[in-house]
């Protein structure tokens, strides 16, 4: 019995040794086979890569390609479309001058002359006169944009308003009285008052 027990424990023995021997031998054909994995990923990857910048590359070409042909096409377009605003300008221009006319119905209006000037105000869907009484202390001449700066003191308060002359909100312009002055801008009344802000009236 004991030479059988020994035996057994000798073949056991010589069992596990020659797992152990056998153990590295499938480890280094593990790591081999996982090296191989991973290098067949890595150039599946890099031949994707270069298939997707060829296929890139190709799609730029074919775009600028398309880009080239349809160049023609917009300048064509382009050079219709200024034929087209070219015919259609003197309507534009009609349709300017029909808002914006040049009005001849007002008086002569030189600076520091006293205006009574009825403007048009609409407040809330109901529309009333405004009447503006004061001295011309500006102007600006400029066509269709010409304007008038009116300045009036009410109660010690001076008080400035810039008329458009061409507007149609402007009802009428009547000029009260005349003032000798010797210069287009009369700013410096905005630093006198009383008596001092008067001007001599041409007679």
């Amino acid at each position: 019995m004991a030479d059988e027990t020994k035996e057994t424990k000798a073949a056991e023995a010589e069992e596990q040794k020659a797992d152990k021997t056998d153990a590295p031998e499938e480890k280094v054909e593990a790591k081999e086979t996982a090296e191989d994995k991973v290098e067949e990923k890595t150039e599946e990857s890099v031949e994707a890569k270069v298939e997707e910048k060829a296929e890139a590359k190709e799609d730029v070409k074919e775009k600028k390609k398309e880009a080239k042909k349809k160049a023609p096409k917009k300048q064509e377009a382009q050079k219709e479309e200024k034929v087209k605003t070219k015919a259609r300008k003197p309507e534009i221009l009609m349709n300017l001058n029909y808002f914006t006319e040049v009005r001849k119905d007002l008086p002569e209006i030189k600076p520091g002359d006293v205006l009574r000037v009825s403007y048009r105000v609409i407040e809330g869907g109901k529309e009333r006169i405004q009447v503006f009484e004061g001295t011309v202390i500006a102007m600006k001449n400029s066509g269709i944009t010409k304007t008038v700066t009116v300045r009036k003191t009410s109660f010690g308060i001076a008080v400035e308003r810039i008329f458009p002359l061409n507007s149609k909100l402007v009802q009428g312009i009547e000029v009260k009285k005349h003032s000798k002055v010797r210069r287009a801008k009369l700013y410096y009344l905005r630093n006198l008052k009383g008596k001092a802000a008067r001007l001599k009236e041409l007679r």
